[in-house]
């Protein structure tokens, strides 16, 4: 079961708003815009299935355990951003044309903004000079930069701004390295927080993004 704050954000989400599917294809992911039915929590949610020409081939690609990702907005001062992801239960086409998906396991936010960052949580290993290994978590993320947390009590002084320093994780069981600089630093009782700039574009960015953020387009 959801946590109640993501509950709550799908609750926010009234039937008859417009939402935007992200549906999986062997090749490139196809985008469309439908209206959200209902939900039964923690069983299913139900989107509109258009009867239009533009979904002819969408409809095709609802088969059982396809995937979807569903994006919203949510109307605020500075609006919110909401996804989750979901299978494909069922296309019905009586007494009114909609998909049926599963209720999704995860649910992320973000507030909008100039660039997105997705909200994650990826530990990863910090590097000086490939001498310092530091556990740490990416907080977030987007294609120019990410926030890290290091806990206080893996490091008595912090990093130097505009110091070199090297992210390294584990994709597809190979160890992976992005390459960034320190921009700026803060510090609670528990953790010390990083603003990082990656290094022009490289593909470790890319792919990190495409397998842990909803939002990466």
């Amino acid at each position: 079961m959801l946590p109640e704050q993501d509950i709550a954000l799908l609750r926010a989400l009234q039937s008859g708003a417009m939402v935007d599917l992200q549906i999986t294809t062997p090749t490139a992911p196809k985008r469309a815009r439908t209206h959200y039915i209902g939900m039964d929590i923690p069983n299913a949610m139900m989107f509109a299935v258009p009867q239009s020409a533009k979904w002819a081939a969408l409809r095709d690609l609802l088969l059982p355990d396809n995937t979807m990702v569903v994006r919203y907005v949510l109307e605020g001062d500075n609006g919110t951003v909401i996804a989750f992801k979901v299978k494909v239960l069922r296309l019905m086409h009586t007494p009114l044309s909609m998909v049926i998906t599963s209720f999704p396991q995860l649910v992320q936010s973000q507030g909008l903004r100039t660039e997105k960052r997705g909200q994650l949580g990826i530990s990863v290993e910090a590097m000086i000079d490939d001498e310092q290994q530091l556990p740490a978590i990416i907080v977030d993320m987007s294609s120019k930069g990410c926030r890290l947390a290091i806990a206080e009590k893996h490091q008595s002084t912090p990093f130097e701004l505009n110091k070199a320093l090297t992210l390294r994780y584990k994709l597809e069981g190979e160890s992976v390295n992005i390459i960034s600089k320190v921009k700026n630093h803060t510090s609670d009782k528990v953790y010390r927080y990083y603003g990082l700039q990656f290094e022009q574009t490289q593909s470790a960015v890319t792919a990190m993004l495409e397998r842990y953020s909803l939002f990466y387009e």
